[in-house]
């Protein structure tokens, strides 16, 4: 099993930059803000605030239109250079789009960070439906069938240390929320090579992921394709597709052993 470096760090925190991280987060939440608002949701003077955003205007984080503020497109930059520092990622982004185009469904490649899953590239197809993850989207891992795949591959320990850290909460009535169940659930998905959500993070949705085992990268991922329930059913839900994703991770691991 992968053993994932936690990022823990037990040195000293710098406040000032622990503040502006919690702004520039509650700036993306609400999609810009003024200065009276982000001071009342970040609990700071409107004096602090306001140099803390000066400062990021200044090295262009943030920009200012009006009265508010937004996160600046630097970031799509630093996200861009983030992602394709992922060794895998042009690989799995190219395979995506031929599960996405065989499949005409949603296909998704997503990594762990922090403890939780970052998605790193979507495609649709023909029939695809609309979903609300993006690229660089964050999500908890015990909801989602990409998640629990990149959690089979992690140390028991890993995933203990994950749960503590996020806990499990409910989506939708059919979410795990027992570490017990989870455990066990992860040991099932070893055994098959496949992960499934069903309507666990969204009813009416449901989703099948496979492992992507890397030997030579230390960010456990995953590719899944998702779908309704009308048609994710049956045979195509619990073989057709399956076989399909799991091709798809093999394809990956393959490539993957030549870069």
């Amino acid at each position: 099993m992968t053993e994932h470096a936690t990022g823990d760090d037990t040195g000293r925190r710098i406040k000032a930059v622990e503040k502006t991280c919690t702004i520039l987060e509650t700036l993306r939440e609400r999609d810009g803000a003024g200065v009276s608002e982000l001071a009342d949701a970040v609990g700071l003077s409107k004096a602090t605030v306001h140099s803390h955003l000066a400062t990021l205007v200044d090295n262009e984080f943030v920009v200012k239109r009006g009265d508010t503020y937004e996160i600046s497109l630097r970031f799509v930059d630093i996200g861009e250079y983030a992602k394709n520092g992922v060794d895998i990622y042009e690989i799995a982004a190219e395979e995506t789009e031929t599960l996405a185009a065989e499949t005409g469904e949603v296909a998704q490649f997503m990594v762990e960070e922090h403890g939780r899953g970052v998605y790193l590239h979507k495609a649709s197809g023909e029939k695809a439906i609309q979903t609300a993850s993006y690229t660089g989207d964050r999500k908890d891992l015990h909801c989602t069938a990409l998640g629990k795949a990149i959690l089979s591959q992690l140390s028991a320990d890993r995933v203990d240390e994950i749960v503590d850290r996020h806990g499990m909460p409910a989506r939708t009535e059919n979410t795990i929320t027992d570490r017990d169940e989870l455990f066990a659930e992860l040991e099932a998905i070893r055994e098959r090579g496949v992960a499934f959500d069903d309507e666990e993070i969204l009813r009416g949705l449901r989703c099948i992921a496979a492992p992507i085992e890397h030997p030579k990268s230390d960010l456990p991922g995953a590719i899944s394709v998702s779908g309704p329930t009308n048609r994710f059913k049956g045979d195509r839900f619990h073989e057709e597709l399956p076989e399909t994703v799991r091709g798809a991770a093999n394809v990956i691991e393959v490539n993957a052993t030549q870069v």
